[in-house]
């Protein structure tokens, strides 16, 4: 008897060949040989060349259901069927590469841990409401030497409890750091483990981590499926070095959090920064040169660093200086950094412009694209924006001539790709999006 997961393999499988053989017959062309165009096309976008075309970036795990006829939830609960239809949409679409593809956490995982932090369809929220996450103060204001000095047992002992409803006895755990010498009585810590709500919790986690590993592998290998359908990957993939001052904004603090610490406390605030970006820096291993092509090293997103959080002097004492240490190790290392520059961002240009250059890709989603070119063209690589608004309600004419502009203006001599302002596109026109991929088709090339 076949179980149920192999015939769900093998009718994803079908559906790819399916999706090959489309691509193919469209094409005149293997899928080989469309990866390696596409691939070249973009490399040579990422390092400032004039590539051929105007490459394009498509993503959006909420579009792909959208697109296909399914609910949002399907990225939580039914990742089979939600690949099939985020597969689906990059091969009809056809763009250079992809980009946001898929929840990677279970919504039977998250359900188990009973999940405060964030929102997500089918489990908090209804099957076509997207992801939210919630803004919180889960590290207090007289917590800062806590985190500082045992940020190991912060995180066990106050942020997990708080951020996972499951795992609230965990606050109920001893300092260890308080008291090394648990550790030397180490059987009597393990009997504190045996009472019924930590039993519990172990059961939990044992639930919670079998379904997290069955939804990864059903997901599987996103980056050969799409090799297969002729789709490379953006470039090889290096450190994660999100702002500091971001990672405590949205994991930590929160905006209203840190916005109080600026101003009563940021001798703590920048010590707490300082201590994340060292952790960061550690983490920074040279680029692997064996491999052809840029190595692309994520710098993260501007959350709550652009110009309508933060004035220039609070972007100088918080945010620039641990972030850009971070951004120049990964440089140093071999490493092109790839921004998502959120918000408005036009008083951070001077900012980028003290990177080195052609060793920055900045995506810009509200910005004037056409300033950012201006001022920032010859120095980085860029990327968007072609607005969500647009998306959602003008005409497919009316895309096609905001597209052809930023083509000819944002892609002249190179160094430019186009790319939807965000990829949580669920609620732009479907005909919109084919708008802008055929502007590209038909105005893109060099």
């Amino acid at each position: 008897m076949v179980q149920s997961g192999t015939m769900e393999n093998e009718s994803y499988q079908e559906h790819l060949k399916k999706l090959k053989d489309a691509i193919e017959k469209r094409n005149g062309k293997s899928v080989d040989e469309l990866y390696h165009e596409k691939q070249k096309r973009l490399w040579d976008a990422i390092e400032m060349r004039q590539p051929d075309k105007v490459p394009v970036i498509l993503g959006g795990t909420f579009f792909a259901a959208k697109y296909a006829g399914l609910p949002y939830s399907s990225a939580y609960y039914d990742p089979i069927n939600w690949k099939k239809a985020y597969t689906k949409m990059i091969a009809d679409f056809e763009p250079d590469t992809w980009g946001t593809a898929g929840a990677m956490s279970s919504g039977v995982a998250l359900d188990t841990l009973k999940t405060k932090n964030i929102l997500w369809p089918g489990g908090t929220l209804s099957p076509d409401v997207p992801e939210q996450t919630l803004d919180g103060e889960y590290l207090k204001e007289d917590e800062y030497d806590l985190f500082l000095e045992d940020t190991t047992g912060f995180l066990l002992r106050y942020y997990l409890p708080r951020i996972q409803g499951a795992l609230e006895p965990l606050a109920k755990l001893p300092s260890l750091s308080d008291n090394p010498m648990m550790m030397m009585m180490f059987p009597f810590f393990a009997s504190m483990l045996n009472s019924p709500e930590y039993q519990e919790v172990g059961r939990v986690l044992q639930k919670a981590g079998q379904a997290q590993a069955e939804h990864l592998q059903a997901i599987g290998n996103m980056q050969e499926d799409m090799a297969y359908l002729g789709f490379p990957p953006m470039s090889e993939r290096g450190p994660f070095l999100g702002p500091a001052f971001d990672n405590m904004a949205n994991a930590y603090r929160g905006w209203k959090g840190i916005v109080k610490d600026i101003y009563r406390r940021p001798e703590k605030l920048i010590a707490a920064l300082e201590k994340i970006n060292r952790g960061q820096l550690s983490s920074i291993q040279p680029a692997d040169t064996s491999k052809p092509g840029p190595k692309l090293a994520s710098a993260g997103a501007i959350h709550r660093g652009s110009d309508d959080f933060l004035s220039k002097k609070q972007w100088e004492q918080f945010y620039w200086p641990t972030w850009k240490k971070a951004m120049m190790k990964a440089i140093e290392s071999g490493y092109i950094v790839n921004i998502f520059a959120e918000g408005y961002c036009e008083n951070r240009f001077e900012y980028f412009l003290e990177l080195p250059k052609g060793k920055v890709l900045i995506r810009f989603t509200d910005t004037n694209m056409f300033k950012a070119k201006e001022i920032l063209g010859d120095h980085v690589s860029l990327m968007g924006s072609v607005p969500m608004d647009l998306l959602q309600i003008s005409s497919p004419s009316e895309v096609d001539e905001y597209c052809r502009k930023l083509i000819e203006i944002c892609g002249k001599n190179g160094g430019y790709i186009v790319r939807t302002c965000t990829d949580y596109i669920q609620d732009a026109k479907i005909e919109n999006i084919k708008a802008m991929m055929d502007a590209v088709k038909k105005y893109g090339a060099y």
